[in-house]
C-alpha cells in the first residue's frame, strides 16, 4: 500500500529561518557600528573645530588685553610728560622773571647805542633794505638827542617816557624798538611839544608803550 505523508517537514525549514535571523542581526549590528563610527568621526571633527575656536578666542583676548595695557601705559606716559612740561614751564617762568628784566634793560642800552647793536632779525633787516630803506635805523643818528626819563614794566607791558629834540628823534627810537626781538606791538602813546625850563630849547615829550618778550 502506498502511503503519502501530508504533514509539513519542519526540521530544515526551522534551521533556514534561524540562519536568516542571525544574518539580519549581524547586518543590523554592522550598520550600527558603521553609524557609530561615522558619528564618532563627525564628533571628533567638530570637537577639533571647537578647540580651534577656543584657541583663537584665547589668543584674541590676549591681544585685546595687551592693547588695553599699552593704551593704559600710553595715557600714563602722556600724563607724566604733561606734568614734566608744566614743571619745566614753571622753572622757565621763574628764570625769565629773574633774568628777563636785566636782559631787557641791556637791550634798551643797545637800542640807544651808537652805532646800535639791537637783536634784530637778519631776514627782516634785509627785507627792509630791499623794500623801504627809510624804515631802517639811522647809524648816523646822534643818541644824545634823546633821553629816557622813565621806564616801567608790569606784566610784560612796558612804558617808556622821555624827551627828544624833534619828532624824528622819537621816530628813530620807535624804529629801533620795532626791530628788536625783545619788543612787540610797539606804538606811540603820546607826544607833545614843550620847552626845556632852563634853556628854553624846543623839545618833544613822548611816551611809548610795547609788550616785552622774555
Amino acid at each position: 500500500m502506498l502511503k503519502i505523508n501530508l504533514l509539513p517537514r519542519s526540521g530544515p525549514r526551522v534551521q533556514s529561518t534561524s540562519n536568516a535571523a542571525s544574518w539580519l542581526l549581524v547586518g543590523v549590528f554592522g550598520s550600527l557600528a558603521v553609524l557609530l563610527g561615522v558619528l564618532l568621526l563627525f564628533h571628533s571633527s567638530k570637537q577639533k573645530d571647537v578647540e580651534d575656536l577656543q584657541t583663537q578666542n584665547t589668543q584674541l583676548q590676549a591681544s585685546i588685553d595687551a592693547i588695553k595695557s599699552r593704551v593704559s601705559d600710553h595715557q600714563k606716559i602722556l600724563d607724566e610728560l604733561a606734568e614734566i612740561g608744566r614743571r619745566e614751564e614753571a622753572i622757565t617762568r621763574l628764570q625769565d622773571a629773574r633774568t628777563g628784566p636785566t636782559e631787557m634793560l641791556l637791550e634798551i642800552s643797545d637800542v640807544l647805542s651808537q652805532p646800535f647793536h639791537i637783536s634784530a632779525d637778519p631776514a627782516e633787516m634785509e627785507l627792509r633794505r630791499q623794500r623801504d630803506r627809510a624804515s631802517l635805523p639811522n647809524n648816523a643818528w646822534d643818541n644824545h638827542r634823546l633821553s629816557i626819563l622813565s621806564f616801567t614794566e608790569e606784566n610784560r607791558s612796558v612804558k617808556i617816557s622821555g624827551e627828544a629834540r624833534t619828532p624824528d628823534d622819537v621816530g628813530e627810537l620807535m624804529r629801533r624798538l620795532q626791530l628788536s626781538l625783545y619788543f612787540r606791538d610797539v606804538r606811540l602813546d603820546r607826544t607833545e611839544a614843550a620847552l626845556q625850563p632852563n634853556s628854553k630849547i624846543s623839545i618833544q615829550r613822548f611816551s611809548i608803550v610795547a609788550k616785552v618778550r622774555y
